[in-house]
């Protein structure tokens, strides 16, 4: 993201198309672009059209529509991290300590830690400002990179597949291995309920 607030129409279709845009395709592959961003991007078109239908400038023009699509983006930001930290409840149901020795979880669990605490400093530093213009969007972007890595490499990974697959097995074995025990814990108090009591 650029240093400063776009000026000109130039730069900001240069910020629509690498900053929002992409974020906005990430929300369309998640099948989930809420209702506000939409009503963020209405919002941005109509000032940005204010200029040839009323007169206002387009310094102005320019400006108000800068700041609804930053918000559009920042609220794209939140339900992409509310989307990692519920892949993350997920696993977490999922006993994946068998995974490269506890490794993976401990490596998940830095990183959705980081995740979060990236998130609630970014979210304070939307209202800031005494900060340069893209300071809270930059650290949106930190969070939203790890975001991107965190699904990459545990939500998606592979290695879950094998986790709940042993997971299974171990089930089946430890059903199997109760029934037995409890077949077996009968036969024997039978017998001794029939040898010491008749």
């Amino acid at each position: 993201m650029s240093d400063t607030k776009p000026k000109d129409l130039r730069e900001l279709f240069d910020f629509y198309y690498n900053d929002f845009k992409p974020l906005y395709c990430h929300l369309q592959s998640l099948n989930q672009p809420p209702l506000e961003l939409l009503f963020e991007v209405n919002a941005a078109i109509d000032h940005l059209s204010r200029h040839w239908k009323y007169g206002d400038s387009l310094e102005d023009a320019i400006g108000q529509t800068c700041a609804h699509l930053k918000r559009a983006s920042f609220d794209a930001y939140k339900i992409i991290i509310k989307n990692t930290v519920d892949h993350d409840d997920k696993l977490s149901d999922i006993n994946t300590s068998i995974i490269d020795n506890g490794d993976f979880d401990r490596k998940r669990i830095s990183l959705i830690s980081e995740i979060k605490q990236g998130a609630a400093k970014a979210r304070l530093a939307e209202g800031n400002s005494t900060e340069s213009w893209h300071y809270a969007y930059d650290l949106w972007q930190q969070v939203y990179i790890k975001c991107v890595e965190y699904d990459a490499n545990y939500y998606l990974s592979n290695k879950v597949e094998w986790a709940k697959l042993k997971n299974r097995k171990y089930s089946i074995k430890a059903l199997i291995a109760s029934f037995i025990m409890g077949v077996i814990s009968s036969l024997i108090g039978s017998y001794i309920f029939q040898h010491c009591f008749s």
